[in-house]
């Protein structure tokens, strides 16, 4: 190597602190997502019946994630408040899709008590379970505390 290849060398490695320091010093904005608070999660599935308590715990996590923990909140005590079926109210939930606003058989069942069990079959059979429509209709229309053991 030829003396001017190590003065630039040199000069490299001279200005290489100089630069590392000033790209430490830019700030990036990184936005962290709360966690999702779990105990809140649990407490709400807890509600469900046994069998659909893991399908309850994961379309929480969704909703916890996805929307504010008051709109959650709110929208969870109005179904427990009509006395309605937490399980159904969730798969119905779990649908919306706020660019479509599709939320109209959610708000039909919150309402009127209106449930398509069709609907409801394909939709929490699509998180892996394997329910016939009557024995869900029958399975969900049985008085809660029968199966909360």
């Amino acid at each position: 190597m030829s003396d001017r290849d190590l003065s630039k060398l040199d000069k490299i490695d001279n200005n290489l602190e100089r630069i590392v320091a000033k790209l430490r010093q830019r700030k990036v904005k990184v936005e962290v997502k709360p966690p999702v608070d779990r105990k809140t999660i649990r407490r709400w599935s807890s509600k469900c019946a046994k069998p659909l308590r893991q399908f309850c715990e994961k379309v929480l996590t969704d909703l916890y994630t996805h929307y504010t923990p008051a709109s959650v909140n709110n929208l969870l005590n109005e179904v427990v408040q009509r006395g309605l079926r937490l399980e159904i109210a969730l798969a119905l939930a779990s649908q919306f899709d706020p660019v479509l606003s599709n939320d109209a058989l959610l708000r039909r069942y919150i309402d009127e008590g209106y449930v398509d069990w069709d609907y409801l079959v394909s939709i929490i059979n699509s998180f892996g379970y394997r329910f016939g429509v009557d024995e869900l209709r029958s399975f969900l229309s049985q008085p809660k505390d029968l199966k909360r053991q």
